[in-house]
């Protein structure tokens, strides 16, 4: 096709990945079955930039303020490359199938809710309880969004009665990284 020309203007190649990172990042605010555009063909047309903004954006707002910041950035990126990892080896143990770069791509875009999380607390102060309830509220729901929006797309790369299976560690990875925005201060 004529979108994977090597002669192509630099604004077209960008608009085309703005464009591609919009659809991606469709599927997870609103995680149903788009027609036009469904999971199944998102994780086949997997991308890395729109994961690498938001890894990016999680990492700078949680080392934000911190003494060891980069420490703090660099585990963000380690836990999520190590998250792709287990989630690609689960998959391929369960029977699925799946590539790496496309478990990058999963865990990313599904990474926006927790992004979400993470600049509303950065944004809250954590000394008055009220906040702080506020602060593990919107966390929740956000955890609860990132975890529903990933269950179609794992979905589609493992055999129907095993997405639980699937889905747990992936869940485990959510959890860690929304404590981390939940106790940023």
């Amino acid at each position: 096709p004529d979108e994977y020309t090597l002669d192509e203007s630099i604004w077209k190649t960008i608009w085309r990945d703005i464009v591609t990172i919009g659809r991606n990042l469709r599927s997870v605010l609103i995680p149903v079955n788009w027609k036009f555009h469904g999971q199944a063909q998102a994780l086949r047309n997997w991308d890395l930039w729109g994961p690498l903004v938001f890894m990016l954006v999680l990492a700078i707002v949680l080392s934000l303020g911190e003494a060891n910041a980069s420490a703090v950035f660099a585990m963000v990126f380690a836990e999520v490359a190590l998250g792709a990892i287990v989630l690609t080896i689960n998959v391929i143990l369960l029977g699925g199938e799946l590539v790496f770069f496309q478990a990058v791509c999963l865990l990313g875009y599904c990474l926006f809710p927790l992004v979400v999380a993470a600049i509303i607390c950065a944004s809250i102060a954590n000394k008055v309880s009220r906040q702080a309830w506020i602060r593990c509220l919107v966390t929740l729901g956000c955890l609860a969004w990132a975890s529903v929006a990933t269950i179609p797309f794992i979905g589609n790369a493992v055999p129907r009665g095993r997405k639980m299976l699937a889905v747990y560690p992936v869940m485990l990875m959510y959890v860690s990284l929304a404590w981390l925005a939940m106790v940023k201060t």
